[in-house]
């Protein structure tokens, strides 16, 4: 218990050092976009000119247009698609600032954008977009009579550059801090698997001892006493044969609740290995719910792990999820369990090789099923049954 939660604290602090870097990024890129804008908007304050034109108030909308991109792209979590669309807007805004105030130090702005992109995506994507947008500029300044391409083409691409591959070196640390995260989940919910898994065997060798052994002993005990108490001549001594016949009965009756007592006791061990599971994740909100019927085999209780721990790396990675439920109820002849989180992004189940297919693929070889259901009510939801174990015989 102990190990679980200083898991959880280190986890948990590890979110919280994310989440501040993020917001310390948004403010570092809203202080460059001020910077680069303080010059142009002193001119304008002072009525003075840039390359030998004014500064025309229009500038400023454009100018604002991007400050409002810039901190939307970074503040929000958004879909991939969304944020390439607000770089673009970044992109367009600069362009239009360009035009109005045909001046080489408007490149500048492209090192915000540098920074966004080296964040959002790898090396290859990242450089080819910083080709692209200083193409864009150069040759929106192409059409001013004094272009000074090579300031663009040197301090403000070097300083992208360095923007671009700092920010590579961050996502690529990030990104080893989630995988490390990702392997600790797996390391423990296989270490609670395997110590189920050799509490169900010795559970099961102790009920089989107590009742072939004990079982058999004091059973045995009970039919010579039965034997002696119509031999013996009546008196006191048939008095104590019919009271040690009622106490091997007696015993033979707690042997039957310990066995029992036993073999109940398998339905905890799933939902201590969930309860593990949910603690080594700070986000999203992981809540276990496991019905006192339930009653699960190592197998089972390894497919059921496995599917909920598969859920909870969907919610993570994937679904952008502030809530995780996990259920497990008796189902018929089978126990059922239900994984909803109330995200709003979504897996696709059928891409070959994906923890969904191998989800299924585990389900079906138990003999069970397994269902995936969407909807904006009630988010990403996956539903694994499988069949109970064939009891063991008395």
């Amino acid at each position: 218990m102990v190990r679980g939660l200083t898991v959880w604290q280190n986890s948990n602090m590890a979110e919280h050092l994310r989440y501040r870097h993020r917001w310390t990024f948004c403010v570092a890129a809203l202080g460059l976009w001020l910077a680069y804008g303080w010059p142009v908007a002193t001119q304008f304050s002072a009525g003075g000119m840039i390359r030998g034109a004014p500064v025309s108030p229009i500038w400023f909308v454009p100018f604002g247009a991007m400050g409002v991109a810039v901190l939307a792209a970074m503040a929000l979590k958004l879909r991939a698609s969304l944020h390439w669309t607000l770089l673009c807007v970044q992109l367009a805004a600069i362009v239009a600032m360009t035009i109005i105030v045909p001046w080489a130090g408007m490149s500048s702005f492209l090192v915000v954008i540098a920074w966004q992109v080296g964040m959002s995506t790898g090396p290859v994507k990242a450089l080819s977009w910083l080709a692209f947008q200083n193409l864009v500029i150069i040759g929106t300044l192409a059409q001013a009579l004094n272009p000074d391409l090579c300031w663009v083409l040197t301090k403000s691409f070097a300083l992208q550059l360095l923007f671009v591959f700092t920010a590579q070196a961050l996502r690529r640390e990030a990104e080893t801090g989630r995988a490390l995260a990702q392997t600790n989940r797996e390391l423990r919910s296989a270490q609670a698997i395997i110590a189920n898994t050799v509490r169900d065997a010795e559970r099961l060798r102790i009920s089989r001892e107590l009742h072939d052994a004990w079982g058999h002993e004091l059973t045995a005990l009970g039919l010579q006493l039965e034997i002696a108490s119509h031999v013996t001549e009546p008196g006191r001594a048939n008095d104590h044969v019919m009271q040690a016949k009622g106490l091997a009965r007696a015993l033979l009756a707690n042997v039957r609740d310990v066995v029992g007592a036993l073999r109940e006791a398998e339905r905890c061990d799933l939902k201590d290995a969930l309860e593990a599971l949910a603690q080594s994740v700070p986000k999203p909100a992981i809540h276990v719910d496991i019905s006192p019927g339930v009653r699960v085999g190592p197998d089972q209780a390894h497919a059921l792990m496995r599917c909920a721990q598969e859920a909870v790396t969907n919610a993570v990675k994937h679904s952008e999820a502030s809530n995780l439920w996990l259920q497990v109820t008796p189902d018929g002849e089978g126990v059922r369990l239900v994984a909803r989180n109330d995200g709003s992004a979504r897996p696709t189940a059928s891409a070959p090789g994906s923890g969904l297919l191998g989800m299924r693929e585990r389900v079906e070889s138990l003999g069970g099923k397994l269902a995936v259901r969407t909807g904006v009510d009630f988010g990403f939801t996956v539903e694994a049954w499988l069949p109970s174990r064939t009891p063991q015989a008395a």
